[in-house]
């Protein structure tokens, strides 16, 4: 009992002293050798990696990008200009009536109309074709010597037939008029919503070749002028390229006062030349 009053008043007295001693070190050591001692305390707890850490390991897959090749239009079905009918590696198929081949070996339609496969013995005798047919009967090969059929790419569009206008209006009044006036060409007016007659614009627009009266080339003074001077313009051009010409032609042996000699002159003046030589 006695001890373990001796221990429990030797308690304070340990903790006062060791305050009193953390105290009397904090201020004698200095600051860099606390910070010192705390970098090398947090060193030490570092850990390296001693073996290389590997990738998760995966499974790939076996399968593959699919090529999406073989047919994509079947026998009898309906087909437009550029449609692809089969993909293929290599020449399987061969292009037909109606048909091409793409670099990739595609085959693509060319018409509208139908699918057909079929073979051709007077072309090859093992080779399978696709061609396209405009109408679904139709059975390919065609005959040899029957005609081509090709589609021009025309509409059929059904001509309306003219629907003559009567002479005269249901209120009594004629359509159309003659206006004639002596010395003047014959003039046709027509009846208008205001009940007025007057000609059509086209007719009144041709009336200026029967005056006889000289429309104006250009619209504006403006426009004129801007042609007047690129005309002359091109005239200094064109004569001074013309006197370029003129020189050169008079400075050449085989010409005489500009115009060039004949083959037979040419053969006299080189003898000439060679004789002073």
């Amino acid at each position: 009992m006695l001890a373990m009053r001796f221990l429990t008043m030797q308690r304070p007295l340990v903790a006062a002293a060791g305050s009193f001693f953390q105290s009397a070190t904090s201020r004698t050591v200095p600051i860099a050798a606390q910070a010192a001692l705390g970098n090398t305390a947090l060193v030490q707890g570092v850990r390296y990696a001693s073996v290389k850490s590997q990738g998760a390991y995966k499974k790939k897959s076996k399968r593959g990008i699919p090529k999406k090749l073989g047919a994509k239009r079947t026998g009898d079905q309906y087909v437009i200009p550029g449609n692809i009918i089969y993909k293929q590696r290599g020449t399987l198929w061969w292009p037909g009536e109606n048909c091409i081949m793409g670099r990739d070996f595609s085959i693509h339609a060319m018409a509208t109309g139908y699918v057909k496969y079929y073979r051709d013995p007077q072309r090859h005798p093992d080779r399978k074709y696709i061609g396209v047919t405009f109408n679904k009967d139709d059975v390919l090969p065609y005959p040899q010597h029957a005609e081509r059929r090709r589609r021009l790419g025309l509409t059929a569009y059904p001509i309306k037939p003219i629907v003559e206008e009567p002479e005269i209006s249901p209120s009594g009044i004629p359509y159309q008029v003659n206006r004639v006036v002596k010395g003047e060409p014959d003039r046709l007016l027509r009846l208008r919503k205001d009940y007025s007659y007057r000609e059509d614009n086209w007719r009144i627009g041709q009336l200026v070749k029967t005056t006889g009266l000289r429309t104006k080339r250009f619209r504006t003074r403006k426009q004129y002028f801007r042609y007047r001077a690129w005309r002359r313009e091109r005239e200094k051009i064109g004569q001074a390229k013309s006197a370029v010409k003129r020189a050169a032609m008079s400075e050449d042996p085989n010409t005489v006062k500009g115009r060039p000699l004949s083959k037979k002159q040419q053969k006299a003046a080189k003898k000439k030349q060679k004789a002073k030589k």
